[in-house]
């Protein structure tokens, strides 16, 4: 709050301070002179660079007050190219006002930058650029990573369109970073890739170097780590022949977070130990604090607690230095539960309280129950369980909804406490809480791996069609050399021109028929790598469906646990009773465990029911038709595409209205083929309307959006079968509509989807006798499917 207001203040006081003395002496000479707001600026991206946001803000501040100014002052509107100058600066001043704010208030600086598009219409696409550019690096630090990725590609339009290849080149990197963010890791690698190849031909270093390191960091997520090693190598190359050291130590700290996740931990250790070593010469507090961090982190991972509480200590002392202070929290955090694995409860509970003052002072909610789970440790190391209960308590009122480890541990400890306080009630109650927090973390983690697992996939498809592509192209290059080759040697030879004539002759058609081969071949690489691709949209087909259906299915399996573990206490409840002879007793709970068992065998059934179903999907059945209930059919697995979309990266509410005819009777079909149909279609839907809530106005007006998928079956007057998928989507542009079918085609970029959802659908409706149709306009898309039968 203190922060704010400070900031508040130095936006609208400034001038009146000794800077507007400075300032105006400076307008009188001439009012329309820009230097000062430059400098300003300068100063302001240098001390940002140099981690010092306090500093870098004051001189923001200080060129955006002057820069607004000065744009309304009568003598820079009187001259029309000064006053574009003027805009520019104002625009840049907003960009590094944002960039610095971003440490104090978040929130804050997005509002800045939306309130520097009202200079659009006046400005070049550079400046509009740069805005765009920090959008997305703000949506980046909220965690929205599909806003970021948004205004990150408007950024890359625009500097593309001013034709700055500096801000362009860097704008590809920052974009591929949001794609490794959202696991898409082969399209992350392109940017990258395009990236340091425009380093390359500019000449630009520091480009190659962010370049390279981005790379390191997308092999080792899909576990390259040769390769991952290789690009960090080649980036410490190029700063060690220009001495940089400060980038020399941040490439060490790289390697060593490699190492770790690869398991060399010795490797890890000796990279950070370097890192830290240059880090202290250099006086970076930033830089000093995350090494010692580090190699605390990984000495407790050794099981050397006394020197991990060692290097946190160091690097706390950098504490009051670092804007960042959640990881301030965090490392206090830490220190309090190695203080409490070597039983020092009293310095164990400093730290905690220290997290807790910390976390509650800058709004981290996260900190905030972590410590008071750590303060309700030490109370029941004392055996204080009132003093225990009453920080969990709390801790449960912040404990992030999202963060499913936190109160999966939180209820087990407050279970815990209760059942020591002798409240065998409370304890039950927060146990069975326990319980169901845990099958979601259980879950969650579960389809986490799923997509992992599928990212992976996904990346090497991607990199086998670049092969092969790439192989295919060199064949076309060689065959163009060669040919090359043949021409210059008609016109060496004319002195023996028949003799020579029949040797290129024949030469040309041995090279010819290599080369067909050569083509042959690779014609088959790629109906192969084609063919895996198919392949690979049915697996995600079957991974979505199995994301839904683990989402559906924790609702039974709860109930099944929690009917159980009822039943367990009436059975030691009636053996009591019998005990005393209350045979009534007795009678009424027996027939209390008897409904308790009729629910377990309806819930169990229920699951067992999804269970089939999916395995269904996944063996593929018999392949033969047979009479299936369309309604039912549709009903599911409408209900399983919900779920699933619910389950994955971007969840969102969506409205599903199902109006289903009654006299729609069964009908013979592949099931477990047309089933398909229905998941990929919904899918489509989901797609198009998470487009739509994801845009640029939906930003602006996201309550006005609300998400609707109808699915709707009818007989037609010649008694066919029509099914309807309507969503209120963007709609499908006219252009596109006659190509949505074809195999490959697709509006979706890099590994978001290989374009055979709808081909692939339109063939089994085929298949079936059936035709798909699509009628679409702004607001609405229904895809019709008729079946004759």
């Amino acid at each position: 709050m203190i922060e704010k207001l400070f900031i508040t203040l130095m936006i609208f006081i400034w001038p009146v301070l000794g800077f507007a003395s400075q300032a105006s002496d400076l307008f009188m000479k001439n009012p329309v002179d820009t230097a000062l707001i430059a400098q300003s600026i300068d100063q302001a991206h240098r001390f940002y660079n140099e981690s010092e946001a306090d500093s870098s803000l004051l001189y923001a501040t200080q060129a955006l007050s002057l820069s607004k100014q000065l744009l309304h002052s009568q003598a820079a509107t009187a001259d029309e190219e000064e006053l574009g100058r003027i805009q520019t600066l104002t625009i840049e001043s907003y960009a590094i006002f944002a960039k610095a704010y971003r440490t104090f208030d978040i929130k804050g600086a997005e509002d800045t930058l939306f309130a520097a598009m009202k200079y659009f219409q006046k400005i070049d696409d550079s400046e509009k650029g740069a805005i765009y550019s920090e959008l997305g690096d703000t949506y980046t630090q909220m965690g929205q990573d599909v806003k970021a990725l948004n205004y990150s590609n408007k950024a890359l339009e625009s500097f593309e369109a001013s034709g700055d290849q500096y801000s362009y080149m860097h704008q590809l990197t920052s974009t591929g970073l949001i794609l490794r963010n959202l696991g898409n890791y082969g399209e992350s690698l392109e940017y990258f890739i395009e990236s340091l190849n425009s380093g390359r031909q500019l000449n630009d270093s520091t480009a190659i170097v962010e370049s390279l390191l981005a790379m390191g960091f997308v092999y080792m997520y899909v576990e390259k780590w040769s390769d991952a090693i290789d690009s960090q190598k080649e980036a410490l190359k190029l700063y060690q022949v220009a001495d940089n050291q400060w980038g020399i130590a941040r490439i060490h700290n790289d390697m060593g977070v490699t190492y770790y996740r690869k398991g060399d931990i010795d490797s890890s250790l000796v990279h950070h130990r370097k890192a830290l070593a240059m880090r202290l010469e250099l006086n970076n507090s930033y830089d000093t604090f995350s090494s010692y961090s580090y190699i605390a982190d990984i000495l407790a991972d050794q099981g050397d607690i006394v020197g991990a509480i060692e290097f946190y200590d160091k690097a706390l002392t950098y504490g009051d230095q670092i804007a960042f202070k959640t990881e301030i929290v965090a490392a206090n955090l830490r220190q309090g539960y190695n203080y409490l694995m070597l039983s020092d409860l009293e310095d164990a509970k400093k730290k905690f309280n220290i997290a807790l003052e910390l976390s509650t002072e800058v709004g981290d909610t996260t900190g905030m129950s972590r410590a008071r789970m750590g303060l309700a440790q030490v109370a029941m190391s004392k055996d204080d369980y009132k003093n225990a209960i009453d920080h969990l308590l709390l801790a449960e009122q912040t404990a992030p909804e999202s963060n499913l480890r936190i109160r999966e541990s939180l209820y087990r400890e407050i279970a815990e406490t209760y059942y020591n306080l002798g409240d065998y009630k409370k304890a039950y109650t927060n146990s069975l809480i326990f319980s169901e927090v845990k099958d979601s973390a259980l879950a969650a983690e579960n389809l986490s791996q799923i997509s992992r697992m599928t990212s992976l996939m996904e990346f090497e498809n991607e990199m086998a069609l670049k092969r092969e592509n790439n192989e295919k192209m060199l064949a076309i290059k060689q065959a163009e050399i060669n040919e090359g080759k043949f021409i210059r040697n008609i016109f060496l030879g004319g002195m023996i021109f028949a003799v020579i004539l029949v040797g290129i002759t024949f030469f040309r058609f041995i090279e010819k028929k290599k080369l067909s081969n050569k083509l042959n071949d690779t014609v088959k690489n790629l109906q192969s790598a084609q063919r895996q691709l198919i392949h690979s949209e049915k697996m995600a087909s079957l991974g979505e469906l199995t994301a839904g259906i683990a989402h559906e299915i924790k609702n039974p399996l709860n109930f099944v646990n929690n009917f159980a573990e009822v039943s367990e206490e009436m059975v030691d409840e009636a053996a009591e009773e019998l005990a005393e002879g209350n045979s009534e007793e007795v009678g009424a709970i027996l027939t209390g465990i008897r409904i308790n068992l009729g629910k377990i065998n309806h819930h169990g059934k229920r699951a067992d029911s999804i269970i089939k179903g999916m395995l269904q999907h996944a063996r593929g059945g018999s392949g033969k038709m047979e009479p299936t209930d369309v309604n039912a059919l549709i009903k599911e697995f409408t209900n399983l595409a919900f779920h699933g979309m619910r389950a994955g990266k971007d969840p969102m509410d969506v409205d599903i209205e199902l109006e289903l005819d009654e006299k729609v009777r069964e009908v013979d079909l592949i099931a477990e083929d047309f089933s398909r149909v229905i998941v990929n279609l919904c899918n489509n839907a989901f797609d198009a309307m998470r487009e739509k809530q994801n845009s640029e106005l939906s930003i602006q007006n996201s309550e006005e959006f609300s998400p609707k998928l109808c699915v709707r079956t009818r007989l037609s007057d010649s008694e066919s079968i029509v099914i309807e998928i309507e969503d209120n989507g963007p709609g499908i542009p006219d252009e596109i509509k006659n190509n949505i079918m074809q195999p490959f085609f697709t509006t979706k970029k890099g590994a978001q989807g290989t374009g055979l959802g709808l081909s692939i659908t339109n063939d089994i409706i085929n298949a079936h006798g059936g035709s798909l149709d699509v009628e679409s306009e702004p607001g609405k898309t229904v895809f019709k499917i008729i079946l004759n039968v």
